[in-house]
C-alpha cells in the first residue's frame, strides 16, 4: 500500500472512531433522557394517585376507621402496575384495623383512583402505614 493510501486509511480510522464515539455519547444521552422523562412520569403519577385517594377518602369513604386517615405517600413497587401506598394513621386508631378496612376498600379506592388519571389500567395499590417524615418526603 503505498504512503498516500495509508494515510487516508488512518485518516478514515481516526474519523470513523471519532464518528462512533459521537454515536456512542448521543445514545447514552438519549438513555439519560428517557430515563429522566420515565423518572418524571412516575413521580408524576404517584403524586395523582395520592391526590385521587386523599380526595376520596376525604369526600366519599368518609366514617369508621377512615376518617382522619391521610396518604403521606405513594411509590411504585416494584413499578408503576403495583404502587405502595403510605397512610397516617391517628394514634387513636388501630392501625391494623384501618389497613383492613383499606384492603377491604382496596377495589372502590382504585375505580376512584382510575377515574382520575390517564392511563389504561389502574395500578395495582398495597397500603401501609406511614411516618409523618413521610409527609415532608412528598
Amino acid at each position: 500500500m503505498s504512503k498516500r493510501n495509508r494515510d487516508r486509511t488512518d485518516l478514515l480510522g481516526e474519523i470513523d472512531g471519532e464518528f462512533a464515539a459521537a454515536l456512542e455519547d448521543e445514545d447514552a444521552q438519549r438513555r439519560q433522557d428517557r430515563r429522566r422523562h420515565s423518572e418524571y412520569k412516575t413521580r408524576q403519577l404517584c403524586h395523582q394517585v395520592q391526590r385521587a385517594l386523599n380526595l376520596a377518602l376525604a369526600a366519599r369513604l368518609a366514617g369508621g376507621n377512615l376518617d382522619a386517615v391521610f396518604v403521606s405517600g405513594v411509590i411504585p413497587a416494584p413499578d408503576c402496575g403495583h404502587l405502595l401506598v403510605q397512610v397516617l394513621v391517628p394514634d387513636d386508631f388501630s392501625t391494623s384495623d384501618v389497613l383492613a378496612e383499606l384492603r377491604a376498600r382496596t377495589p372502590r379506592l382504585r375505580a376512584e383512583v382510575a377515574r382520575s388519571i390517564s392511563r389504561k389500567r389502574a395500578p395495582e395499590l398495597s397500603f401501609v402505614p406511614g411516618t409523618a417524615e413521610d409527609e415532608c418526603d412528598g
